[in-house]
């Protein structure tokens, strides 16, 4: 899985994205659909992740969910 990510700070390279991560996502489609995730966190929540995915739906669908993530520096 790839992640872009966006920070509005400074992050050292080494473990600067350790840290708490909660986030969004939704789907809906009416006709043809799309969808989109996101999750904010780590030093002072500053910094975003956003999954580099492609979808796309068919039909008549709505979906909305949550989630958590923990990330720690490697030793």
């Amino acid at each position: 899985m790839a992640w872009a990510v966006l920070t509005s700070a400074h992050i050292s390279p080494r473990g600067g994205l350790a840290g708490r991560y909660v986030g969004a996502s939704g789907d809906i489609a009416l006709g043809i659909g799309a969808g989109a995730n996101v999750m904010i966190g780590g030093s002072n929540k500053a910094v975003a992740l956003q999954p580099v995915s492609v979808e796309g739906q068919v039909g008549v669908n709505i979906a909305l969910g949550v989630a958590g993530l923990e990330l720690q520096a490697a030793r």
